[in-house]
């Protein structure tokens, strides 16, 4: 009887999932996006999946750092929320929007040091081209992807993950349509190849974006919020969420770096390997990346109560996270373990080559363990978010990256120095990953973050 009653409660398992279900749902949509563009291009040829993967990556490199700033959003969304200061947070929403402006020039200004980047690790040179052609792509369409996260973080902040949800929905049926068009010609379009994907995410966030905007300037939110009075530069909000956010925009950055950096020595092994690493992280990003959702939830749902300075259900929400997140992770390693052949032969080609084999019997063994660090993503996401939500961003930030950066460099010496096949050094790099939770846990455990809010709270939803 207790249980039921704590999942009722003010940050029980009821909130969590009515707050972070359309999250996940949403981040789901986002993968199943991705994914199915890579399957498709798979039709064509490893190079081309292959390419998607690490051009697509590095995409999501350049910007994540201006996205990961914006991202901050959602908790001082949800801290002036909870303070009741609900005409701030479309304030707030104004001061990214000026922050993505600002950004869009600055990461097309690094599109020389990623290609740089890109050429060197020792991929073939096939795919180094595909890749960069993909990248480029979806770099220039960027200021769309960034003004759809600002406005998406916004809602979330809110605890309106429904809206999020039906703009992520639309976003998704428009690209897929689109993306079988261009990529294989159909229905009157051009057969674009590898520039048919890029252009039909590009279009898909440009609809999610409408859905959000016509939703912002709904009557509804400009009596509530006052969404058509925001529109003015707050030089305290922005430098709250500068400030703020650079830790989580620098976190992201590093991550995501160090990830597109793994999956690069892993491609640098030779095609088989390249193969296997695509087939392998395509169904890793499906699993995991809806637990991002989670993560949302848990810096949305903590960073309200702890703007209400309710701390005992910011704490309950935590252990809610975790609940959900755990028999989500059981669903998704049932199918790792139980039909791993099933997930790698998605990509199988048209016309397979002598390589195909070699690579789909790697994939399987190395989808088949992934099914170990599953279990524990649940608990980084949860520790992490409200992390994040209590404004203890920097913490976050260390202990992530520096999970991630450990991984990148024992990855490199397995295959450069001790000269380790592929899959010993996968073995190695999944059992590291386990213990990484212990450290956020221990980081919340120990409170500073109660200390860093009393010092910033005023500045936080305060406006000059």
């Amino acid at each position: 009887m207790k249980f039921f009653q704590d999942n009722l409660r003010k940050g029980g398992v009821q909130e969590m999932l009515m707050i972070s279900m359309p999250m996940v749902l949403s981040m789901s949509f986002d993968t199943f996006l991705v994914f199915i563009n890579r399957m498709f291009l798979s039709k064509l040829g490893s190079d081309y999946m292959n390419a998607a993967l690490t051009g697509g990556l590095m995409e999501m490199v350049t910007i994540t750092f201006f996205n990961g700033v914006i991202s901050y959003t959602t908790a001082m969304v949800a801290q002036n929320l909870g303070a009741q200061k609900t005409s701030r947070c479309s304030l707030v929403l104004a001061q990214a929007t000026i922050i993505a402006i600002c950004s869009y020039p600055l990461a097309l200004a690094l599109m020389p040091a990623a290609h740089m980047f890109m050429s060197s690790f020792s991929v073939s040179a096939g795919q180094r081209i595909l890749q960069i052609q993909y990248f480029d792509i979806l770099l220039y369409g960027s200021i769309i992807t960034m003004f759809r996260h600002a406005f998406a973080c916004y809602f979330i902040g809110l605890g309106r993950t429904r809206t999020v949800m039906t703009a992520t929905l639309a976003g998704l049926v428009t690209t897929l349509l689109l993306s079988y068009c261009f990529t294989f010609g159909k229905f009157g379009f051009p057969r674009l190849d590898i520039s048919g994907a890029p252009l039909a995410i590009i279009s898909g966030n440009f609809a999610a974006l409408c859905v959000l905007l016509s939703k912002f300037f709904s009557k509804e939110y400009r009596e509530k919020y006052s969404t058509n009075k925001c529109w003015r530069f707050s030089k305290r909000i922005s430098s709250t969420l500068i400030k703020k956010g650079l830790p989580s925009g620098t976190e992201i950055f590093l991550n995501m770096l160090a990830f597109q950096a793994m999956i690069l020595t892993f491609d640098s092994q030779g095609l088989v390997a390249a193969t296997a690493t695509s087939i392998m992280f395509s169904w890793d990003m499906v699993a995991y990346v809806p637990l991002i959702g989670l993560e949302i939830g848990a810096t949305s749902i903590v960073g309200k109560y702890i703007g209400a300075r309710d701390f005992a259900s910011a704490n309950r929400s935590i252990y809610s996270g975790i609940k959900v997140g755990v028999i989500y992770s059981g669903i998704i390693i049932v199918l790792f373990v139980g039909i791993p052949s099933v997930l790698a032969n998605v990509f199988s080609p048209h016309s397979p080559g002598p390589e195909w084999e070699q690579s789909r019997n790697l994939a399987v063994s190395m989808i088949r363990l992934a099914a170990i660090y599953v279990s524990v993503a649940s608990f980084i996401v949860v520790y992490a978010g409200a992390l994040r939500g209590a404004g203890d961003t920097l913490a976050a930030m260390f202990i992530t990256s520096g999970q991630h950066w450990i991984l990148v460099i024992v990855i490199w010496l397995f295959f450069n120095v001790f000269k380790m096949e592929v899959m010993a050094t996968w073995c190695i790099t999944v059992l590291l990953y386990t213990i990484f939770p212990l450290f956020l846990y221990l980081r919340w455990k120990g409170g500073k973050w109660r200390a860093i809010w009393n010092s910033t709270s005023r500045p936080t939803v305060r406006e000059t």
